[in-house]
């Protein structure tokens, strides 16, 4: 009684403290997130004037209890959930297109907005404008992203006439896996395409801003490739200009089983590393003179000089989403220098969140928004307690060294258990290793290939920039080989659990508790997290995996899990395996098949029919526990007994998981389509 007496204290005190020092402030965007979440796992598609009447409802109830702060407060939180409900339906209407239903092929023309893409080999548009012949195989879309084969010196703005397949986005592989029919009808693509022959190309007199950008970032990307080669040059030209699509598959796994992937991705990291150098430079550089440093606020300046040098990197980036965001939270902290504030505090962070999530809301339901929010949230909690910790105390003296590696290994350390469940989640790995491959790496990184980085490019309009790059070009071998060297430590070994999306959910509310208070008592919320998720939120690889886009059908019979139908190695066995760390293998020698179907008795009892012939149903459905089929299943096939899951089952709700319960439960199904009936989906 005792301890919960005194845990309930410190919980009040702690939420005294947070409301004295106004943090509420601080719950905004994770209200706003929670609204976003409730809208997009609604099965259907609420009413827009139900949406604003529940803003305004919420609106009102702040400014009428505006003067009894638990009513205002309260009113307010929920006037930013309410506005995150809304958000969507708002950029849809500004930015959303239709969705191609069915594949259109023709000779058409448009105009390319964006080149997302380019190894050399391959490139992908973002197409507008479109139009063709004949007219009525001209999609209804605002937008569409095309692959083309071969290199093209095009900019946005050019005019492209070409034979062209489009089809519609397909949906998720997997149940819970990446969704990019909602991504792209918020972002106006509403199809995909392959150009196929000549492509004539028209150039635009008037490219703007865009294609000098587009200029600079390709000859950025030529000099440093033609300087360090492919492979350490496409690692270089993804740290300086954003493009990834040079780096090789191998590398790209080696960094993430060292715990190091992030750095090939441009995020805070990169944009506080090349901004805060020019600031240490800038300041430095002034405070040699006596007169200066009398006479004008040296800090303010080089804070000027930040904010410049992390805008210009955002763009040369290709302003990508991560990018956008860091440079966000960057230009409120050397605003806060120049303003004279406390530059990092958790309500820094909240602005910056809101921003994103006010003109990108959908970047909360993607990987890299919701690595670096928990990331820095942790980051700023931690130097929160340290600085509160140190209050009235002596810091202690240390070596320089020492103290370098202790900050490597804490910042590791925080964001590495900040992260944990996104990267679990979204890419099964967790890197247990990674502390050790980051505390060798990130001292290469911080003083050595960024400040690299960031001297070769502004070198470059000279022709000076061939040392600076040969020392990028050694810190990335160098990093290459500490990653390897942490590889052949680990021995391969990931612990990475399956989780399911509620512990999305958990983690946030943990992220929210840990932002919110400022006693040690933040701390309890990821503590509790740990076992929540732990019992709560563990999946187990299914037993049957059935692909809608192709035929792939895996069963698992024993310890193995094979295809009794498709092949292996496609788009959707290659997902399966990762996603749910199986090895798919190519047949069961169990199954029997012949022209009308084939049929596997499995180990654990059950039998499954796959029916390819009309003429194999009435068979199938009286011996078989399951029946999986391309057709369309009749009424009395679909018995009390029999499981069914027919053409119109994988066109409405996407790719099928099914777990088997033993003959005394009904199987358990989980779809990759979630509400088969909102805009962003594709109607059979």
């Amino acid at each position: 009684m005792a301890r919960t007496a005194a845990l309930y204290e410190g919980l009040r005190t702690a939420i005294l403290d947070a409301t004295t020092q106004r943090r509420n402030f601080i719950l905004f965007p994770f209200a706003m997130i929670a609204g976003l979440i409730a809208y997009r796992i609604l099965p259907g598609e609420p009413a827009f004037i139900s949406l604003a009447a529940l803003a305004s409802l919420t609106l009102v109830t702040a400014w009428v209890g505006r003067d009894r702060a638990p009513i205002r407060e309260t009113g307010l939180l929920a006037a930013m959930f309410a506005l995150g409900m809304v958000l969507l339906p708002i950029h849809a209407a500004l930015f959303g297109t239709n969705m191609l239903e069915e594949p259109r092929y023709g000779s058409y023309t448009a105009r390319i907005e964006a080149v997302t893409h380019d190894d050399g080999n391959q490139q992908r548009w973002i197409l507008s404008n479109i139009e063709g012949t004949p007219e009525w195989t001209v999609p209804d879309i605002r937008l569409a992203r095309i692959t083309v084969s071969g290199s093209y010196d095009v900019s946005p703005g050019d005019t492209i006439t070409a034979r062209i397949r489009f089809y519609p986005v397909p949906p998720p592989a997997v149940p819970g896996g990446y969704d990019s029919q909602f991504v792209s009808h918020f972002d106006g693509i509403g199809a995909y395409g392959t150009a196929f022959g000549d492509i004539d190309i028209s150039r635009s007199e008037t490219g703007g801003l865009a294609r000098v950008v587009k200029d600079i970032r390709a000859t950025i990307t030529a000099r440093i490739v033609s300087q360090l080669g492919e492979r350490i040059g496409g690692i270089a030209a993804a740290l300086v200009t954003g493009d990834q699509s040079r780096i090789i598959e191998d590398d790209r796994n080696l960094m993430a089983s060292a715990g190091i992937a992030h750095v090939i991705a441009i995020s805070g990291l990169h944009l506080t590393l090349v901004a805060g150098t020019m600031f240490a430079c800038v300041r430095f550089v002034l405070s040699l003179s006596h007169g200066i440093t009398q006479r004008l606020p040296i800090k303010k300046i080089a804070a000027g000089f930040g904010i410049a040098t992390a805008l210009a990197y955002m763009v040369i980036s290709g302003m990508v989403i991560p990018a956008v965001r860091s440079t966000i939270m960057l230009a409120l902290v050397f605003a806060a220098i120049i303003a004279g504030r406390q530059a990092l505090t958790m309500r820094n962070v909240a602005i910056a969140g809101l921003a994103i999530i006010v003109f990108e809301p959908t970047s909360v339901f993607r990987a890299s928004f919701q690595l670096s929010f928990a990331a820095v949230i942790a980051l700023i909690a931690a130097y929160e307690l340290a600085r509160r910790k140190r209050e009235g105390r002596e810091r202690p003296q240390r070596a320089k060294v020492l103290a370098l590696m202790l900050d490597i290994a804490n910042t590791s350390v925080i964001a590495g258990f900040a992260t944990v469940v996104f990267a679990a989640y979204h890419f099964q790995q967790t890197a247990p290793f990674g502390v050790l491959g980051n505390l060798m790496a990130m001292p290469i990184v911080s003083f050595v290939m960024m400040p690299a980085a960031l001297l070769g490019t502004l070198l470059l309009p000279l022709g000076l920039e061939a040392i600076p790059y040969i020392a990028l070009g050694w810190s990335i071998e160098a990093m290459l080989w500490c990653a390897g060297f942490v590889r052949e430590l680990s021995g391969g070994f990931d612990p990475s659990p399956i989780l399911s999306p509620a512990a999305l959910g958990i983690a946030l509310v943990a992220l929210a508790w840990l932002a919110y208070f400022r006693p040690r008592i933040r701390i309890i919320g990821p503590i509790v997290a740990v076992p929540l998720i732990a019992f709560l939120c563990l999946e187990q690889a299914p037993d049957i995996f059935v692909a809608d886009q192709s035929q792939a059908v895996a069963v698992r019979s024993g310890d193995r899990v094979a295809l009794i139908a498709g092949r292996n190695n496609t788009f959707a066995t290659t997902i399966w395996s990762e996603r749910y760390i199986t090895v798919i293998e190519n047949a069961h020698p169990a199954t029997g098949c012949d022209s009308l179907g084939c049929v596997l008795p499995t180990e654990e009892g059950y039998k499954i029919a796959l029916v390819k012939s009309r003429d194999a149903f009435d068979e199938d459905c009286r011996i078989a526990d399951i029946v999986i089929t391309r057709l369309t299943a009749p009424p009395q096939c679909d018995g009390a007994t029999t499981l069914v899951i027919d053409a119109l089952d994988l066109a409405r709700h996407g790719a099928h998981m099914i777990d088997w319960n033993g003959p005394d439960l009904p199987p358990t199904i989980r779809t990759a389509i979630d509400g088969p009936d909102r805009p962003w989906r594709i109607q059979p």
